[in-house]
C-alpha cells in the first residue's frame, strides 16, 4: 500500500516589523553532489553494482564455456559412434565371407548390403564394397574369370606390373559413382596401401589419410577417406603379423566423403549451435581439411583428437551465433541498470538529509528567528517524510531487483572484508521483505527446492478454520458466505493446500461485489473436489489462459499494486503441479466463477494441472 502524506504543517507565524532581522534559510542548489557524504554513498553504491555486474558475467560465461564444452564432447562422441556403426557393418560382410570358407558370390554380396539399406539407415557412406587378393600369376585368370561373367570390359587399373593387386570385384550400390571403382587396384596407391598394409599386419580396421575418391566426378569434389577390415583364411594360423599376410584373401570396405558424413552427422541437431573444422591429422593444417561447416568464431573454441582406426583426426569446434544467443543472459546489464538507480535515488535521500541538517543549522543560528525556524524545521521534517514516503514506494521495486543479487553476490563472496560489504547493505533492505514474500513464494516453488509433506487431513475440519477469516471479510462487504462439505478426509500437504483455498477465497472476494461465495466439498471417483465459488463479473473467454500467469491482473491496467500483485493464481497453479492436483476454471461474463481443485485419491506425479473451460456448472 502506498504510505499516505501528512497533513501539511500550520503556517509560520509571521515576524513583526519590530523583531530582530532572519537570516535567509538555506535552499536547494539543485547539485546532485552537494556533498562528501554524496560521494561516499555514489561511491560505494557504484562499487556495490559493478561488484555484482562482474560476479554475473562470469557466472554467465563460466556457465556458456561449460555447456560449449559438452556439445563439444557430445558431437566428438557422435563421429566416434557413427564410424563404429559402420565397422560393425564391415565385420558383418567379412562374417558372410568367412561364413563361405572365403568364398561370397556377387548375388549374396548385393542381398547383404541391400539389406542393410545403406542409402537410408547410413548417411555419408558411398557403399560397401570387397577388393579380392589377386597373385601376380592369377592375373589374366581373374579378369578371363569377370569377363565369363558378363562383364566384357573389365580390368585390373591401374596398368603395370606388381607382385600383387586388390581389384575392386564386389561394390553395392553398383551404379552410378561406384560403376567407377569396379576393377581399381587400391594397392596401387600409396596412401590406401599404407592403411591397407596396416590392417593386414594387425587384424583391425584401419582408416586412409585424407585423400580424393575414385568415384569423384568434376561435380562437387569432396575431400574422401576409406576404412578396409582384412579377411583372412580361417584355416591359416594367424597368429603373427607374417602369418596375417600370408593368409590374407582381400578386404571388406567403405569409401567415405567427408562433406557427406559430417552433414549427416551434424544433421542431428548440433549444427545448429556449433560450427566445426575436421583436420585428417593431428595438426589443423590447411591441406589436412576434410570439413569446414562455417567460417570460425572465437567466442567459443575448441579443439578435440580423436582416433579414427589407426589414424588421428583433429576437430575444431567453435559456438554459432545461435549458441551465443542461447547463453546470453540479460542480468548483469539488469543488476547494472538497478544498482545505478538505486544509487541515485540514495543520493538524492543523502542529499535531503544534508539539506534539512542545514537548514536547522541556519535557524539555530538566529534565537531572534526562533518560532520562524520552528515552523520551517517542522516543514523541513514534514517534507523530508513526504519525500522519504515518495521514495520508499519507489524504492520497492528496484529493491527487490537488488536484493536478490545482493544475496547472489553473498553466495559467492570468498573474502571477509566483501562479505562484510554485502551484509551491511542486506540490513538496510530488511525492511522491505515482506512486500516481496509473494515473489520469493513464486521464486521457490518455480525452483522446486520444496517438497510436500504429506499428512492426513479432515477437510470439513480444515475448511471450517481457514474460511473463518474469509466469512467474517465477506460479512463486511455484505456478502453471502457458505461452506459445505461433508465427511471427507485426505492425503496432503496441509499447509500447500491451506495456501491454494486462501488464494482462491481472496481471489472471490476481490472481485466479488454482491451475491453469495460458496466453498464446498464432494467426493468423486478417483478423487476429491473442493469448489470455490463467486457471483463476481466471470472471466472474459479470451483471458480464461492468462489467469495462471505471474502478474496478470484482470480489471488493473495500470497495475495499482493496492488491488495485489497478480500472483495469487500463480502461486495456485504451481503448488498445484507441485502437489500433482488439477486446477480448473469454469467461468462466464456476468455469471461469476467456479474453481475447482481435484484432489486425488492417490497422490500422482507432478505434471500440468490448470484447465479452462469455456462454460458455467
Amino acid at each position: 500500500m502506498d504510505v499516505p502524506l501528512p497533513p501539511a504543517p500550520a503556517a509560520p507565524p509571521t515576524p513583526t516589523h519590530n523583531g530582530p532581522k532572519r537570516k535567509r534559510a538555506a535552499v536547494p542548489d539543485g547539485r546532485l553532489f552537494r556533498s562528501w557524504e554524496s560521494w561516499v554513498v555514489f561511491g560505494l553504491g557504484l562499487l556495490l553494482t559493478g561488484l555484482a555486474w562482474l560476479l554475473l558475467t562470469e557466472q554467465n560465461h563460466r556457465l556458456a564455456e561449460a555447456r560449449f564444452r559438452a556439445l563439444s564432447s557430445d558431437l566428438a562422441g557422435d563421429v566416434t559412434e557413427r564410424l563404429d556403426t559402420y565397422e560393425q557393418m564391415l565385420q558383418g560382410a567379412v562374417a558372410m565371407v568367412d561364413a563361405g570358407g572365403g568364398q561370397v558370390s556377387r548375388t549374396e554380396w548385393r542381398a547383404y548390403v541391400t539389406g542393410l539399406h545403406v542409402e537410408d539407415r547410413y548417411p555419408g557412406i558411398q557403399g560397401i564394397g570387397y577388393a579380392k587378393r589377386v597373385k601376380a600369376s592369377d592375373r589374366e585368370q581373374h579378369e578371363a574369370a569377370l569377363h565369363a561373367a558378363g562383364f566384357y570390359s573389365y580390368r585390373v587399373t591401374p596398368e603395370g606390373e606388381r607382385s600383387e593387386y586388390f581389384p575392386i570385384v564386389y561394390i553395392e550400390p553398383f551404379a552410378s559413382r561406384n560403376l567407377r571403382a569396379f576393377g581399381f587396384d587400391m594397392h596401387a596407391e600409396p596412401t590406401r596401401q599404407t592403411a591397407m598394409e596396416r590392417a593386414r599386419s594387425t587384424g583391425t580396421a584401419a582408416a586412409t589419410a585424407r585423400l580424393r575418391l575414385v568415384q569423384e566426378t568434376e561435380e562437387d569434389v569432396q575431400p574422401g577417406f576409406l576404412i578396409y577390415v582384412p579377411v583372412y583364411d580361417q584355416t591359416l594360423p594367424l597368429t603373427t603379423p607374417a602369418d596375417r599376410r600370408e593368409a590374407l584373401l582381400g578386404f571388406v570396405y567403405s569409401p567415405f566423403r567427408a562433406h557427406d558424413l559430417m552433414r549427416s552427422i551434424m544433421g542431428q541437431g548440433a549444427s545448429q549451435l556449433l560450427d566445426i573444422r575436421v583436420y585428417d591429422g593431428a595438426e589443423a593444417t590447411p591441406d589436412a581439411l576434410m570439413f569446414d561447416s562455417a567460417p570460425s568464431r572465437e567466442a567459443f573454441r575448441d579443439t578435440l583428437r580423436i582416433q579414427v582406426f589407426g589414424r588421428p583426426w583433429t576437430l575444431v569446434l567453435s559456438g554459432t551465433h545461435a549458441f551465443e544467443d542461447s547463453v546470453a543472459s540479460a542480468t548483469p546489464r539488469a543488476v547494472l541498470f538497478a544498482g545505478l538507480i538505486i544509487t541515485l535515488l540514495l543520493v538524492a535521500t543523502v542529499n535531503s538529509v544534508l539539506q534539512d541538517r542545514d537548514r536547522m543549522a541556519e535557524l539555530r543560528r538566529s534565537y531572534d528567528a526562533l518560532a520562524l525556524a520552528r515552523a520551517e524545521a517542522e516543514q523541513a521534517n514534514a517534507a523530508k517524510s513526504r519525500f522519504l514516503a515518495a521514495a520508499s514506494h519507489d524504492l520497492r521495486q528496484p529493491l527487490q531487483t537488488l536484493g536478490i543479487y545482493l544475496h547472489m553476490i553473498g553466495e559467492q563472496a570468498d573474502n571477509a572484508r566483501l562479505r562484510k560489504l554485502v551484509d551491511a547493505a542486506g540490513e538496510g533492505f530488511e525492511a522491505t521483505q515482506r512486500l516481496l514474500n509473494s515473489l520469493m513464494d513464486i521464486a521457490t516453488l518455480e525452483t522446486g527446492v520444496i517438497s510436500p509433506q504429506l499428512a492426513e487431513l479432515d477437510l470439513p475440519v480444515f475448511l471450517e478454520r481457514i474460511c473463518e477469516e474469509g466469512r467474517l471479510e465477506a460479512a463486511g462487504k455484505g456478502l453471502g458466505f457458505r461452506v459445505t462439505c461433508g465427511g471427507a478426509r485426505v492425503t496432503t500437504d496441509p499447509a500447500m493446500l491451506e495456501r491454494i483455498v486462501r488464494n482462491l477465497l481472496s481471489n472471490a472476494l476481490k472481485y466479488t461485489h454482491s451475491g453469495t461465495i460458496r466453498v464446498t466439498c464432494r467426493q468423486a471417483r478417483g478423487f476429491t473436489a473442493i469448489k470455490v465459488q463467486d457471483t463476481g463479473p466471470g472471466i472474459p473467454q479470451d483471458r480464461l489462459h492468462l489467469i495462471f500467469e505471474d502478474f496478470y491482473q484482470i480489471g488493473n491496467p495500470e497495475r495499482d499494486r493496492r488491488k495485489g500483485l497478480g500472483l495469487g493464481l500463480a502461486t495456485v497453479a504451481r503448488l498445484s503441479r507441485l502437489l500433482g492436483y488439477r486446477v480448473r476454471v469454469l467461468s462466464r461474463p456476468g455469471r461469476g466463477a467456479i474453481f475447482l481443485v481435484e484432489i486425488p485419491d492417490e497422490a500422482p506425479s507432478p505434471r500440468q494441472t490448470t484447465e479452462t473451460v469455456a462454460s458455467l456448472v
